[in-house]
């Protein structure tokens, strides 16, 4: 298969798995009222998604050079598919169950594409390939937003999630594709398997920072999704609408500069400068939303933060993936990259819920945003520190 058509279809596997996982947010308070609880259990379930996800991660990133980048994708998209048709029956214990499932199937997708571009694709454009790839998961969580809603209003919750998870899993039927597995990789026991996986964030300095920079900028990613629209409508005097249109300047920039990246890192900029560069934008950014929560700022000065702040923590992914596959052997690719993404699941578990308690507090609001400009100031010194090319590891 050309490496053209393979980034087709993973990015496509890469939007369905986004749009289950961002489903359930999108019709949050619609579904809490059908199970009659709170919304505040959504926590929950988001919680309990990304928990799963962290361990997936692992587990099919320490495998999928045995098992196969498509097949560990065809795994993952019907593990979606059978947790969107649990979510549908509006039922509190089968939607526990489908987060969980959920999370299984949307943890393994990252590890088992990055392995496959990483064998495909050359160094010309593998950061743009990779950044294409990561533009999949908010091109999902903005096709459910848009489809989900309308599906549940006019047909009910159970087609909002059935009809997707029914075609999800015809689409994982059907998906007949194999790629090539690394046959020369010893099958040893799974307890050596565990401490060779572990072992290479002290093997390898350079897969140590790029995990720490995951954890934070996939925190205050999320972190900034939560607060972004409460924060301006509560506090800023805008209307819920006119609030979204920023959360909408903040994605689509951050999709638009997710490209932009790669394309400069192939060009020849490097990507741990790249890096650094974000941690700066996004430590003048939450500067910004921090200034609008002490003192009266102009408005159009919020939507020029929103931009900068969905160049930095929403646009490093594609770069910091496929500096992954630059530092570490082809055949440790996918180890590499899943415990990279469970160093970032776990930031999206423990920042936002810890920081998104301030939310309904203008002044506590305002040290968050404080918080996030002091971690993206961190990022930018850890990686601008650390240009210096770290040696393969062999």
């Amino acid at each position: 298969m050309s490496p053209v058509r393979a980034l087709i279809i993973l990015t496509s596997i890469q939007i369905a798995t986004a749009f289950s996982a961002t489903s359930v947010l999108a019709i949050s308070p619609l579904l809490a009222s059908n199970l009659q609880i709170s919304s505040k259990w959504i926590g929950v379930y988001t919680a309990l998604l990304y928990a799963a996800a962290a361990w997936s991660s692992i587990y099919f990133g320490n495998r999928v050079h045995k098992m196969g980048s498509f097949q560990v994708s065809r795994i993952c998209l019907s593990l979606c598919a059978l947790a969107m048709l649990l979510i549908g029956t509006s039922n509190s214990a089968a939607v526990l169950a489908g987060s969980i499932l959920m999370g299984l199937g949307y943890g393994g997708i990252t590890p088992a594409s990055s392995y496959f571009l990483s064998q495909s694709t050359s160094l010309k454009n593998r950061s743009l390939l990779f950044s294409i790839r990561q533009s999949g998961v908010p091109a999902g969580a903005a096709l459910a937003a848009v489809t989900v809603p309308y599906m549940a209003e006019h047909f009910g919750i159970l087609s909002a999630f059935s009809i997707p998870g029914i075609l999800a899993l015809v689409a994982a039927i059907c998906f007949r594709a194999k790629s090539v597995t690394d046959t020369n990789v010893p099958s040893g026991p799974v307890e050596l398997e565990k401490k060779r996986l572990w072992s290479r964030f002290s093997e390898n300095p350079q897969l140590r920072v790029l995990a720490i920079v995951a954890f934070i900028f996939s925190g205050l990613q999320i972190t900034m999704t939560a607060m972004l629209v409460p924060f301006l409508h509560a506090f800023e005097h805008m209307t819920v609408d006119e609030a979204a249109k920023l959360l909408t300047i903040f994605n689509v920039v951050g999709v638009a500069f997710r490209l932009i990246w790669g394309r400069c890192v192939d060009r020849g900029s490097s990507a741990i400068q790249m890096l650094g560069f974000s941690g700066l934008l996004g430590s003048i950014g939450f500067a910004v939303m921090a200034w609008a929560a002490f003192a009266d700022i102009p408005s159009v000065m919020l939507f020029v933060a929103a931009g900068i702040l969905g160049m930095a923590v929403i646009a490093w992914n594609g770069v910091l993936f496929s500096e992954i596959a630059a530092i570490v052997p082809k055949n440790k690719v996918g180890q590499a990259t899943g415990l990279c993404v469970f160093s970032g699941f776990i930031g999206v578990v423990v920042m936002p819920t810890i920081l998104t308690q301030s939310i309904e507090n203008e002044t506590t609001s305002g040290l968050v945003f404080v918080f996030g400009a002091a971690l993206s100031a961190a990022v930018s010194i850890l990686m601008l520190s650390r240009c210096k090319t770290y040696p393969i590891d062999k």
